[in-house]
């Protein structure tokens, strides 16, 4: 049932894809929001019962009722698990803004590109990075920012809703992924300065470091299975080089983020804006810059890969690493399913 369920699911959100402006999705966020106004103390013990009480809470909910719907009716059930992986699967809400950008380039409207990754911004975060490239970014700079987004959103609506799909008994993997995501997106990535031209009037609170950590947790074993399944389906031993290589900065916020990237990176040969990257004009062979950021590592850079500026081929490289990336999902998908059913008939 999971295969059929994800498949189902699948096509479903092809057909008719839930938007990030959805009805559904702003009822969510407005969940989140007065939650938040009515428990937050200041302290982070009300943030960490309010983490669980939603995600983790939500999660065991969606269990009971399909588990219930199953023990009533097997088609109940299936059906159940459908409507619920649709609802957390987000393919199309991240590949049609994609998709904007690039129709954008390829008339080199660049003013129209910017508001597209502006817009997509607004609801899947970022960094200054991203933020300049909205402000002022040259087509190289849109297409970076673009792929980065891409490769993160697809994290984050799709591989890691698998993973814990598969993980967890029934959907209840996919709500607690996706719920986890969302709340860093609603009490922390929407509030962050660094994509703001002016101060924030909502500083992030308790509430966003604990859904940033929480989140972290989350993605930290999901990610890291698909960064592997990038150099899998990329340039496997550029993509290790790059993740290996990141891997040794300072630990930061947006660490699984940068194992997806660097992973991408490497399997794509684009050079991406990963978080907490060193700027590529500092020059390696000093021991003084080399030792700031975890080194020296003399023979690993040297063996670093040439990466090239994104531009549209790279656009159109993203798109099939990603497809590829969801074959060999659903290729995963499909081993797991067979090992339940060898299991269920002996």
């Amino acid at each position: 049932m999971t295969l059929f369920s994800f498949i189902f699911a699948m096509l479903l959100e092809q057909f008719r894809p839930v938007r990030d402006d959805s009805a559904f999705a702003k009822r969510v966020e407005q969940l989140f929001l007065r939650v938040e106004r009515s428990t937050n103390s200041g302290e982070m013990a009300s943030a960490r019962l309010s983490w669980f009480a939603i995600v983790v809470g939500g999660a065991v909910l969606t269990w009971v009722i399909v588990a219930l719907l199953s023990h009533v009716n097997v088609l109940l059930g299936f059906l159940a698990t459908v409507g619920v992986l649709y609802l957390c699967l987000g393919f199309r809400q991240f590949s049609n803004r994609f998709t904007e950008i690039q129709l954008a380039l390829s008339v080199n409207d660049l003013e129209s590109a910017r508001l597209a990754l502006r817009k997509w911004m607004e609801h899947s975060g970022g960094d200054v990075m991203t933020r300049l490239a909205t402000e002022s970014g040259d087509s190289s700079a849109i297409c970076r920012e673009a792929i980065r987004l891409a490769l993160v959103g697809a994290q984050r609506h799709v591989f890691g809703v698998i993973f814990w799909f598969v993980i967890l008994p029934g959907p209840a993997g996919a709500v607690l992924y996706r719920l986890s995501a969302e709340a860093r997106r609603v009490w922390a990535d929407a509030r962050d300065p660094a994509l703001m031209s002016a101060p924030s009037a909502a500083p992030i609170s308790p509430f966003g470091d604990f859904a940033v950590r929480a989140f972290a947790w989350v993605d930290w074993f999901p990610s890291r299975v698909t960064a592997i399944v990038f150099a899998i389906v990329g340039n496997f031993e550029d993509a290790i080089l790059m993740w290996r290589y990141k891997s040794g900065f300072a630990p930061h916020k947006n660490d699984t983020e940068r194992v997806i990237l660097s992973s991408g990176a490497g399997a794509m040969g684009v050079r991406l804006s990963v978080p907490e990257a060193p700027s590529v004009s500092i020059r390696f062979d000093e021991p003084s810059e080399t030792e700031a950021f975890g080194g020296p590592w003399p023979s690993l850079y040297q063996d670093m890969p040439e990466l090239r500026e994104a531009n549209e081929a790279a656009l159109r490289s993203a798109v099939g690493l990603v497809w590829r990336a969801l074959i060999l999902w659903v290729a995963l998908v499909l081993l797991v399913s067979i090992g339940h059913w060898l299991g269920w008939l002996a």
